[in-house]
């Protein structure tokens, strides 16, 4: 069967469906994979962007297709002078098949071209067929007195579908920290690309925070909602086989003491004393490696603060001497002073 067959009956069963009654779907498209599959450590990644802003109010072209409904929160995210900087969360108020209109933030004011991001696990998505089925029982409600319906919106929704369903084996099958990535049309690649580097440092961060480093000490707020907001809803039970980027293994933490409070408000205003002219989150991510070697034992120390830094948005500072000399002088000024 071909992809415009596929295609076009996810397409005429949706219009049919919220036009008039549940309909029988058609068995053309392909059969799930078994439920009872192991679950994967990857997670499915959603990348769209803030359409709209009308009084602060955000409208992202992220909906219900996405699996996004009413209280469903996503991360917000800003590209400006060649980084990335999270902005904080933004909870959706009203959802519809292909956007959601969201809540006023009280922290940040949204812009037009932010980028906002949420998490899913294979495994909470469930079969293609029930990604498909749970959509369309939620259209059947909130479509119940609508007479009028978009074909283009029809389009947009039968060609989500038709990609999760067809992407979910995949997902679950595979092994990779990043299982997978659903892009909106406001996404293009060349910023999927320029996220990846980005995607992986979030992953880090949380690795950190998996092993006990405090970043709440080091980090502004935006950074601790972002990371709560792009964890899996499922607790993920197996940590031994997790991965710090999409294609390779992470080094190990091993914590060999301790790390009292004031000694991580000493690397951030350390951090923030010697490298005040670096962007801030580029002194963000300086300030987590740090603190996070107080935590680490290892027999190379600028070796490994290389490591971090080329998995972070910012690997061209792994490659800077002056950047790992003043990271050395940090880690001594903070350990003298204990």
């Amino acid at each position: 069967m071909t992809f415009t067959s596929r295609r076009t009956v996810i397409f005429g069963s949706i219009g049919l469906v919220v036009g008039t009654v549940m309909p029988c779907w058609a068995n053309c498209l392909q059969a799930a994979p078994p439920e009872n599959v192991e679950e994967p450590v990857g997670l499915v990644w959603f990348l769209g962007t803030v359409e709209q802003v009308v009084d602060g109010v955000a409208l992202i072209d992220f909906g219900e297709v996405q699996t996004l409904r009413q209280g469903s929160v996503v991360a917000a995210i800003r590209y400006r002078d060649n980084h990335f900087s999270p902005l904080g969360v933004l909870e959706v108020r009203v959802s519809h098949p292909t956007w959601c209109q969201t809540d006023r933030p009280r922290s940040f004011v949204p812009e037009v071209g932010d980028l906002v991001m949420f998490v899913e696990l294979p495994g909470d998505m469930g079969s293609g067929d029930k990604i498909r089925d749970a959509f369309i029982r939620h259209q059947i409600v909130a479509n119940a007195n609508n007479n009028r319906y978009s074909t283009m919106r029809d389009s947009i929704e039968a060609d989500t579908l038709q990609r999760m369903i067809e992407n979910q084996p995949g997902w679950v099958k595979g092994k990779r920290r990043i299982a997978g990535v659903i892009r909106s049309p406001s996404v293009p690649r060349e910023m999927h690309t320029r996220l990846k580097p980005f995607m992986n440092q979030i992953l880090t961060f949380q690795d950190y925070e998996d092993r006990g480093v405090n970043l709440a000490q080091i980090t502004p707020k935006s950074w601790q909602e972002v990371l709560q907001v792009l964890r899996p809803r499922t607790a993920l039970t197996d940590t031994g086989t997790q991965e710090v980027d999409a294609d390779a293994a992470v080094e190990p933490i091993v914590t060999e003491n301790t790390v009292d409070e004031s000694q991580l408000l000493k690397v951030r205003r350390e951090v923030d004393e010697l490298m005040f002219q670096r962007f801030p989150e580029e002194r963000n991510t300086i300030a987590v490696i740090c603190a996070t070697l107080l935590y680490t034992k290892t027999s190379n120390e600028r070796q490994w603060i290389g490591q971090q830094l080329s998995r972070s948005q910012f690997p061209a500072l792994s490659n800077q001497e002056q950047t790992l000399i003043d990271m050395e002088a940090i880690m001594r000024r903070v350990r003298k002073s204990e």
